[in-house]
């Protein structure tokens, strides 16, 4: 008997010393320096914490990290914040009040700096993380960025995030770069801004770039403002991949969702949404501003400026190439789809579909314009107007098959902003969505489980397959006419195909799109391919 009480106690102590262990890891309070893993339900930030150059600081998956005042980040080091789709981490205030006085530091946290992160250091990863009420502000190096001020590094990597109500006295309203070739990927940014009502103006209500090439792709930019340029993004001396991302009902002075300033990229802008924006003087939707990109299959519907331009506004020298476009819907007191402030700006448009055409632009390089105008359209694009995509053309509309294929080039688009095949028939369609044809190499059944690289490629292409590598397979290639050019056994122990870009009998094929099916026992999967 007494030992059976004994023995009960001793549980008792027991249990109650792991309950007692447990309850306190749930909560864990932070500043100085840190490294290693965070475990915590909670984690309160109580000062400035750093992160040092030879050090790496982890945040598990589901964390809440609450900042109980105007603290950050400083990260010399690297820094994962790896959420999953069930389990997000939030980065937050602990007390929001005060966070509408755009002058004070009170409501808000510093956000993360990466400002003395040597190159060498290790990637910084955030995966479903949600950053919330943070303020840049004091003096020019600490008023750029809400969330992220980064400088002179690139290993950083931004995915399935959520960046909303962030404010940067600056510029970049939720993120900064400069010299920072960082990814962002289907991200949300929505209701961040930056800029005062006077000099210096905000650019980039959400997001700024300067002197960089970061990638921005299928992300959502959503009701962000700006004092000056670019109301969701803006970028400057920078080569920037944009492509599928949707901006809609953002605002600001000049370019009420995007500005692209002094700019002469390389890579081409393509596949994006730009709907219900608003600008107060110039470019409802976009800005160019002394800056000369591909403007390449996007579209460009019911934006709206309260002055001039209500589409599209250029100036200062800027000769963009605009190709396979929508402009139209848009409105403004002059030149509701496109104006174009000086003579020396004079972008060019070809296979576009510009409502009321070049004859209604507006402004002095509108009324004289002379550039390239070619092979344009000026018809309703007639959307599907709901569903999932309501700014998607249907089969009666006149953008199907009238796009070019004249500006194919190692960036072009393989898929639209839905994901389906950029091209589904011979030619092209104009607009940010390709109306998806239905005939004997599609089946509705086809699944996107197929990885290929380089894409586009000029010799050879690499094809993996996450069927290959469990069963035997069939590799079926098609030209974009429909006609099986190519096919192969692919046996289960192989990973990858490689095609060098020939046909049955060694025939080296010409530039073009290729469709490539990978037929298992119970599966088809299909991928676009283009060859230069």
């Amino acid at each position: 008997m007494k030992n059976g009480l004994r023995f009960s106690i001793l549980i008792f102590f027991i249990c109650q010393l792991f309950l007692t262990k447990s309850s306190v890891s749930q909560t864990i309070y932070i500043q100085g320096s840190q490294s290693g893993l965070l475990s915590a339900d909670t984690i309160y930030v109580t000062g400035h914490v750093l992160v040092t150059e030879s050090e790496s600081l982890e945040i598990e998956a589901g964390t809440k990290v609450l900042f109980t005042g105007f603290f950050r980040f400083d990260v010399r080091g690297s820094f994962r914040a790896i959420g999953d789709s069930s389990d997000w981490i939030n980065f937050e205030v602990s007390d929001t009040t005060g966070f509408s006085n755009p002058q004070s530091v009170r409501g808000a946290w510093d956000g993360f700096h990466f400002l003395q992160t040597t190159a060498q250091s290790d990637s910084s990863v955030f995966e479903f993380c949600s950053f919330r009420y943070t303020k840049a502000l004091g003096d020019s190096l600490q008023s750029f960025g809400g969330v992220f001020n980064i400088r002179n590094f690139s290993n950083i990597r931004i995915e399935n995030c959520l960046f909303k109500k962030n404010y940067a006295h600056h510029w970049g309203g939720a993120l900064f770069g400069e010299f920072s070739d960082i990814m962002i990927h289907n991200t949300v940014f929505e209701e961040n801004n930056c800029g005062q009502a006077g000099p210096p103006y905000g650019y980039g209500g959400a997001v700024c770039f300067r002197y960089s090439q970061p990638y921005i792709t299928s992300s959502i930019f959503n009701n962000n403002s700006s004092t000056g340029v670019g109301g969701g993004v803006s970028l400057e001396y920078s080569d920037a991949v944009l492509d599928a991302n949707l901006f809609s009902n953002n605002f600001s002075a000049l370019g009420g969702a995007f500005g692209y300033i002094r700019s002469t990229p390389e890579k081409p802008v393509t596949n994006n949404v730009f709907t219900q924006n608003q600008c107060m003087f110039f470019g409802g939707a976009i800005a160019f501003l002394r800056a000369n990109p591909l403007f390449l299959h996007n579209t460009v519907s019911y934006n709206s400026s309260w002055s001039y331009g209500g589409g599209i506004y250029f100036n200062d020298s800027a000769v963009p190439v605009l190709v396979n476009n929508i402009v139209y819907f848009n409105q403004a007191g002059e030149g509701q789809q496109v104006y174009i402030w000086d003579i020396l700006s004079s972008p060019e448009f070809h296979n576009c579909n510009v409502e009321g055409g070049k004859e209604a632009f507006g402004g002095t390089g509108g009324i004289g314009y002379s550039a390239a105008y070619e092979n344009n359209l000026d018809a309703d694009p007639i959307f599907a107007g709901n569903g999932e995509y309501p700014l998607s053309i249907t089969s009666e509309s006149p953008c199907v098959d009238s796009g070019s294929l004249l500006f194919i080039n190692n960036y072009y688009p393989v898929s639209d902003f839905a994901g389906n095949p950029r091209i589904s028939s011979d030619i092209p369609d104009i607009g940010a969505f390709e109306f998806q044809l239905v005939n004997k190499i599609f089946i509705p059944e086809i699944t996107k489980k197929i990885h290929a690289f380089p894409n586009p490629f000029t010799e050879f292409i690499n094809i993996a397959s996450e069927t290959s590598a469990l069963e035997d397979c069939i590799i079926e290639i098609y030209n974009s006419n429909g006609t099986q050019v190519f096919s192969a056994a692919i046996p289960s122990a192989s990973y990858s195909y490689q095609w060098k870009g020939e046909s049955y009998n060694g025939e080296i094929l010409g530039k073009g799109i290729y469709f490539i099916r990978i037929i298992g026992k119970n599966t088809v999967n299909q991928l676009s391919v283009i060859k230069l």
